[in-house]
Parts: structure tokens; C-alpha cells; sequence
């Protein structure tokens, strides 16, 4: 008798779902999508897409969403084609009980700026992939330039077929040369302050500092840690000393060695 008193709640349950949920599935058919939300979730305090941003996208690949039935957004499809503006890192797209389609995106955040050759400009994020300049906002970051032949049209061209790979690009050794430099000095605090640009002279890296009116001349990045090791050094102990206008050339090109060509 206890065993029936047990079980019949239980029973009871299984029957109220199994009436219930049918009845839900059918209704939650009917709803049709009513908003589009877009949320931008990065800490970046970076601009470079908005939620009118996608809105655009959407509209312009012809998608009719809203007024649709819910459940017949491919929502996987929509991360897939908002993956496609390089500005965005990561999207969500998900359905709510409401009747939305709730998108979700982190931004790329860059680390570098590039301008080659031929004065064409764009962004290496923190990831090593390229993005370009925003009409809108303009990240103050290490800037490259010189004597770089990458042309960013090629270069978009090849990451999109590799798209959802987060590993840099291999098969380009100045681009990856440059994300290394670019990256190093911008997870360091103190030379993410001391730095404004790498001018590229042939096969050498030249750094122009924000402070003083020297140039450093780095060589090739082989031992590069080693080499901003030396150099913060000669930041530390020397320059307090000697003062920061002292110099006209610092080279690090030498293994162990800083050698300082006065003005």
C-alpha cells in the first residue's frame, strides 16, 4: 500500500508532462520572432561594431526574421555568417521563450596597426589575425610601418578560409615577426607605455619610444625578449643618469650588449 502511495505522485507527474509538453511544442510553433537583440559583451572599450552593425548585415544578406516562426531560425547559421565580419571574435545567437533572437558578440581586440608599403593601413588583434580600420574609432595601439609588403586584401582573403582557427598565421614570417614584437610589448606594461612604433628597414626592426628622441635599433627579433630585457635595464639605470636625451642610437642587435651612439 505504501509502494501505490509512493508511486503516485510520480505518476502523476509523468501523466501532467506528458499532456503538457505537446501543448507547449505547439504553441511555441506559433510564436513568431517579435526583436533582434544584439548585446556586445567584451571589456575591450573598443567601437568597431555596434548593434546597427548587424542589424545592416542581416538586412543586407536578405534574412527575414522577424515575424518568422521561432523555431525555424537557423540560428547556427547566424553565428556563422556574424563570424564573417573581421571585427568579431566570438557570436552567440539564441532563441528566447519571449519570441527574440538574442546575439551575443565579443569583439576582436587589436594590438597592432599596420601601414605597408603603399599606405595602406589596418589592425593585428591580440590573436594574430588581421581587421580593418573602423570609420567610426580609432584604437591607439603600436603602430608598424617601413618597408612591409602584406597586403591586407590577400591577407583577409586567406583567413577567412580559416575561419574559427585561433592560431596565427605561419606561412607569412614578417607578419608573424610583427604580432610577436606587437604582442610582447602589449601584455608588458612598462613597454606598452614606453612604445609607440617598429619602422621595418629591410630585414631590421627599428622601435621609436614615446619618450626621448632617440632610435632603437633591434635588429631581427632572434632574442627578443632577451634584447627588451637589456634595453629596460639601460631604461632603469642608465637613462636616469645620463638622461633621456642623451643619445642619438640605441643598438640591440648584439647578443648581450647595448651599445649607445651619443648625439
Amino acid at each position: 500500500m505504501n509502494k501505490i502511495k509512493n508511486i503516485l505522485p510520480w505518476a502523476t507527474i509523468v501523466l501532467y508532462l506528458a499532456i503538457l509538453l505537446p501543448l507547449i511544442g505547439a504553441k511555441k510553433k506559433d510564436i513568431k520572432c517579435q526583436n533582434i537583440n544584439v548585446k556586445i559583451l567584451d571589456e575591450t572599450n573598443n567601437f568597431f561594431i555596434e548593434e546597427g552593425d548587424v542589424l545592416s548585415m542581416l538586412n543586407d544578406k536578405g534574412e527575414s526574421i522577424i515575424g518568422t516562426e521561432i523555431n525555424s531560425v537557423n540560428t547556427n547559421k547566424l553565428e556563422e555568417f556574424i563570424l564573417l565580419h573581421p571585427s568579431v571574435k566570438k557570436a552567440n545567437v539564441h532563441r528566447t521563450l519571449q519570441g527574440d533572437i538574442e546575439i551575443k558578440i565579443i569583439q576582436r581586440n587589436p594590438i597592432l596597426r599596420i601601414i605597408n608599403k603603399n599606405r595602406e593601413s589596418f589592425y593585428v588583434d591580440e590573436e594574430g589575425k588581421i581587421m580593418p580600420l573602423s570609420r567610426k574609432y580609432t584604437a591607439h595601439v603600436l603602430i608598424a610601418s617601413g618597408n612591409i609588403d602584406l597586403n591586407y586584401t590577400k591577407l583577409l582573403a586567406q583567413q577567412k578560409e580559416q575561419i574559427g582557427d585561433k592560431s596565427v598565421d605561419n606561412s607569412n614570417t614578417l607578419l608573424l615577426d610583427l604580432y610577436k614584437v606587437a604582442s610582447y610589448i602589449y601584455h608588458d606594461e612598462f613597454w606598452k607605455a614606453q612604445m609607440e612604433q617598429v619602422y621595418v628597414n629591410r630585414n631590421n626592426f627599428e622601435l621609436v619610444p614615446r619618450v626621448g628622441t632617440h632610435i632603437i635599433e633591434m635588429g631581427t627579433i632572434e632574442n627578443y625578449k632577451n634584447k627588451f630585457r637589456n634595453l629596460k635595464a639601460l631604461y632603469e639605470q642608465g637613462f636616469p643618469s645620463a638622461g633621456w636625451n642623451s643619445y642619438n642610437k640605441i643598438n640591440l642587435k648584439y647578443n648581450n650588449q647595448v651599445i649607445c651612439t651619443k648625439r
